[in-house]
């Protein structure tokens, strides 16, 4: 396996998932969009300050803290009944691939892994070793460790 490749692909990823997530909330606290934001405390009448500060520009994780902290019924005051399906549905998601990427990680991949179907050689790749191509046809290798 290639680990340097795969450091960078990580690294990638978690720069650019910081990179968002500093922009969301240097987005959210621009008065432009307060009313892409924050449309419930505007019809209740509560609004925030209009002021120019150096706050606005600066990027902060207290709203993850809040996101974590909402309830259901808060989601529901706030956003409605579509923002609180919509969350169901994610939370339903995160549940279903933390269980496939458990079974993948410590049943398939070994299983791939420790194949004998092929060798590694010059026609192949270290990634090839980790696919079902691995599995000689006809092996129990499978139904001995389910």
């Amino acid at each position: 396996m290639d680990i340097p490749a795969l450091l960078t692909s990580a690294g990638m990823n978690i720069g650019i998932s910081v990179g968002i997530f500093s922009l969301y909330s240097i987005l959210k606290k621009q008065p432009l969009n307060v009313r892409v934001y924050f449309g419930q405390r505007i019809a209740q009448g509560r609004t925030r300050n209009e002021n120019l500060c150096f706050e606005r520009f600066v990027p902060s994780a207290s709203w993850i803290l809040k996101s974590w902290e909402a309830t259901e019924e808060d989601i529901f005051a706030c956003g409605g009944i579509d923002a609180v399906v919509f969350l169901r549905i994610v939370v339903f998601s995160i549940r279903i691939f933390a269980i496939a990427t458990i079974l993948c990680t410590f049943l398939v991949l070994p299983l791939n892994y420790f194949g004998q179907g092929m060798q590694q050689g010059e026609d192949s790749t270290a990634m090839d070793l980790l696919t079902i191509g691995n599995v000689r046809e006809g092996s129990r290798s499978m139904f001995r460790d389910l």
